[in-house]
C-alpha cells in the first residue's frame, strides 16, 4: 500500500502539470486572439482615418476647383496685382469705378503682337473712364521689357512670370481680352484681327459701358 502512495503522487502532479500547461496554453491562444483583434481595430480605424483625410483633400480641392472657373459676361472680374513693366503696381481693386480693358497675350503669340496698335490707340485716346492692362503670360521679364522698348508702347503692360494671374482667368486661347465695367464682365473676346478691326471693336465694347 505504501508503495502505492507515489505512484499515486506522482501521477496527481502529472495530471495538474498538464492542466497548468493547458491552461497556460489556453491563456497565450487568448491573449494572441486578444492582440490580433486589437491589430484588426487598430488597422481598421487606421484605414479609416486615411479614408477620411483622402475624402477631406478631395472635397478640398473640389472646393478650390470651384473657385476658378472660366468666365462669362456678368461675372464678377477676379481681382489680382500686377507689376507693370514702367515699375507701377495695379489692382484691379483699386479700378472699381473704371473701365477695364485687360488682356492676356505673349510675345510669342501672333495675333496678340498684331493687335498690340490697338491698344496703343486706345490708350492715346485719353478717356478719362479708361484703364488698360496687358498681362504677358508667363514670359521672363527681360523678353517683355525687350519687347515693350522696341515697340514703344506707353500703355500698361504687366509681368506674369508664373501664371498665377492667368489662373483667374482661364482660357483656351490668347489673346484673351475682357472689357470690364466697374468690376463685372461686360464682354470678352478670344483671338484677335488686324489692329483696326480690334480697336473698333473695342472701341464699342467700352463706349457701350458709359
Amino acid at each position: 500500500m505504501r508503495k502505492l502512495i507515489p505512484i499515486v503522487l506522482i501521477l496527481m502532479l502529472v495530471l495538474v502539470g498538464c492542466d497548468s500547461s493547458k491552461q497556460t496554453e489556453n491563456n497565450n491562444v487568448n491573449t494572441e486572439i486578444t492582440e490580433n483583434t486589437d491589430s484588426v481595430e487598430s488597422a481598421e480605424n487606421t484605414e479609416a482615418a486615411e479614408d477620411t483625410d483622402d475624402i477631406e483633400a478631395t472635397e478640398s480641392a473640389s472646393e478650390e476647383t470651384q473657385k476658378v472657373k472660366v468666365l462669362e459676361k456678368g461675372d464678377k472680374a477676379p481681382d489680382f496685382t500686377v507689376k507693370l513693366v514702367n515699375g507701377e503696381v495695379l489692382s484691379m481693386s483699386d479700378l472699381s469705378d473704371k473701365i477695364v480693358l485687360l488682356n492676356f497675350w505673349a510675345t510669342w503669340c501672333g495675333p496678340c503682337v498684331n493687335e498690340m496698335p490697338a491698344f496703343e490707340r486706345l490708350k492715346k485716346d485719353n478717356d478719362k473712364d479708361l484703364e488698360i492692362i496687358c498681362v504677358n503670360c508667363m514670359e521672363d521679364k527681360g523678353t517683355v521689357d525687350k519687347f515693350v522698348k522696341e515697340n514703344g508702347y506707353t500703355f500698361n503692360i504687366g509681368y506674369d512670370e508664373d501664371g498665377s494671374i492667368e489662373t483667374y482667368y482661364p482660357t483656351n486661347g490668347i489673346p484673351y481680352t475682357l472689357v470690364i465695367n466697374k468690376g463685372e464682365v461686360s464682354d470678352i473676346y478670344i483671338g484677335a484681327a488686324d489692329a483696326d478691326t480690334q480697336y473698333k471693336e473695342y472701341k464699342n465694347a467700352i463706349e457701350k459701358c458709359k
